[in-house]
């Protein structure tokens, strides 16, 4: 059972990709269904996810199929939420480092952050990317929702997270 543990710092709007040597670039669209999954195009691949949090276990289970273009092309046409972005990834020690790029319609950065993806019990990642740690605006609290992709698709959403974490 794929289990999601990942810690999450926004980062600044004018935060230069430029300097992530090594790290591999993908263009990423995707969007929410009114029931919930979400499904993405990633390069040229595409995935349907599904999240589940686990009260209990206090887990989020997530489940990712890969699915035909075809499919994609079909619930893209049933999306509620959408969003493209620009993603970095880099594995560094246990954790994938990934540093996605939201983009907005005019193709500007509206969002920018970074998240490390950890194995199930390790609580934070052993080390932050020198290309990353003094760019850090905000470390984001694990449990902390109000950082989803879901929430942050909206702009103008996002701008006021900005602000509230820039006072």
């Amino acid at each position: 059972m794929p289990i999601e543990n990942e810690r999450k710092y926004l980062l600044p709007l004018d935060f230069d990709p430029a300097q992530l040597v090594g790290w591999t670039r993908h263009s990423i669209r995707q969007a929410y269904l009114d029931d919930g999954p979400r499904i993405r195009e990633i390069d040229a691949a595409h995935v349907f996810t599904y999240k589940k949090w686990i009260p209990q276990a206090q887990e989020l289970v997530e489940i990712e199929l890969a699915i035909s273009k075809e499919d994609f092309d079909l619930l893209w046409s049933q999306r509620i939420e959408t969003l493209e972005k620009t993603r970095y990834e880099k594995h560094i020690g246990e954790a994938l480092w990934v540093i996605d790029l939201l983009h907005d319609p005019a193709g500007g950065i509206f969002v920018a952050m970074a998240e490390a993806e950890l194995p199930r019990h390790m609580p934070a990642p052993d080390v932050i990317p020198d290309e990353i740690a003094p760019h850090i605006i905000y470390t984001v609290a694990a449990g902390d929702n109000r950082f989803t992709n879901k929430k942050l698709s909206d702009p103008a959403y996002a701008a006021r997270l900005y602000d509230e974490m820039a006072t």
